[in-house]
């Protein structure tokens, strides 16, 4: 688990999960299951607390606190779909 504070902050795990692509599929919304280049499947969890923005995954990187590349694959995704809900909120 770690606190989401900036692209930058993801450095090396944004450029690893550019060159291996893991394969992203929403569970529900703040949930995402991750297939990594080697066909193992993570969960990551996007979500706030205490005003900070968590990104969870239940890889080795992730329970140490470090950015990984599967938390950096599901982001983008995540993202996203936030921004559509904010989108339908304001549209009603």
């Amino acid at each position: 688990m770690f606190i989401l504070q900036s692209k930058e902050s993801l450095g090396n795990a944004i450029k690893n999960a550019k060159a291996l692509h893991p394969k992203v599929t929403p569970v529900r919304f703040g949930e995402y299951n991750v297939t990594g280049s080697r066909g193992n499947n993570y969960t990551v969890r996007c979500y706030r607390e205490n005003g900070n923005k968590i990104v969870d995954c239940n890889c080795k990187a992730g329970k140490v606190g470090m950015a990984c590349k599967h938390s950096a694959a599901a982001l983008p995704l995540h993202i996203h779909l936030a921004a559509r809900r904010t989108q339908n909120t304001a549209a009603h």
